[in-house]
């Protein structure tokens, strides 16, 4: 699924809101020989952009892996298995489950016939050969689902990890976390993986960002589900007088103490605009 290798980077992009392809894949060029694989967001935030397996089929084109990030809320289920088959068609095989960022009330409709759990037993059944009503699909290639996490939910909800390994179960090959700073808490989530079940049949990776600034740091914790950064990570972006290079420093000091935990395979990076910035962390690494 991932070559082998003793620490797996992938990194995250956003498509513009634009009908000019090449803005979206301009941005990725920098991870290009970097990354494993990079994601590509599926209109995060309820915002529309530009369509996500659009430019993962042209991001393959240029020699990089792509993880399709797909979520249950906006298409039903001759929707979804349509998307799945047709990413597999050109030979994008990983999928990062999930519900999906829900609309506000007067909102777009969300459908949310699937959530990220049901969409990993989805894929289970197309990698059998068939869709959900019996028919065989022709020429079919293995597609290989993912599964999101959240550290911070295991600290406070033991139970938690049965969701997790229940995913696992159903057929997720790799987990992607939400954002996580403290060391602390890796390690606990490493010793919990392990204590599971965790063995090299299924990779984790810990999210983690390069961010810019004190103030956007702040908002994120704010404003977006699972993002927990600490006071001190702010201060320390507040008092730098280049916070762009102290985020990036942030996220090389952490991954040094994570590469060698036995339950982690590698780090997701992530955040707004933060390609060219992902890629000078890998290359620290490289």
């Amino acid at each position: 699924m991932f070559s082998d290798k003793e620490l797996i980077f992938t990194a995250e992009t956003t498509p513009d809101l634009s009908m000019d392809l090449g803005s979206s894949i301009s941005k990725i060029i920098p991870l290009i020989g970097l990354a494993d694989a990079v994601n590509i967001t599926d209109s995060p935030n309820c915002k529309t952009k530009l369509s996500s397996i659009l430019v993962a089929s042209e991001i393959k084109k240029k020699g990089l892996d792509v993880i399709l990030q797909l979520t249950g809320r906006d298409r039903n289920r001759i929707a979804i298995e349509s998307e799945i088959i047709g990413a597999a068609s050109i030979d994008i095989n990983k999928i990062l489950c999930l519900t999906g960022d829900q609309p506000s009330e007067n909102g777009p409709k969300a459908v949310n016939e699937f959530n990220g759990a049901s969409l990993i037993e989805l894929i289970n059944i197309l990698n059998s050969g068939k869709i959900t009503d019996g028919t065989e699909i022709a020429a079919t290639k293995e597609i290989y689902a993912g599964a999101a996490d959240d550290l911070y939910t295991h600290q406070s909800k033991p139970e938690a990890v049965n969701s997790l390994i229940s995913k696992i179960n159903s057929g997720a090959k790799f987990v992607q976390t939400q954002y996580c700073f403290d060391i602390e808490v890796i390690k606990f989530y490493s010793d919990l993986l392990l204590n599971n079940g965790k063995n090299s049949s299924w990779k984790v990776l810990v999210g983690m960002g390069p961010l810019k600034s004190a103030r956007q740091a702040d908002w994120m914790r704010k404003n977006l589900w699972g993002i927990n950064i600490s006071d001190e990570i702010i201060d320390r972006l507040d008092k730098s007088e280049d916070p762009i290079s102290e985020g990036e420093k942030i996220c090389i000091e952490l991954i040094d103490q994570i590469k060698d935990l036995p339950g982690i395979d590698g780090v997701h990076l992530m955040g707004p605009n933060c390609e060219t910035q992902s890629a000078n962390i890998i290359n620290t690494f490289t």
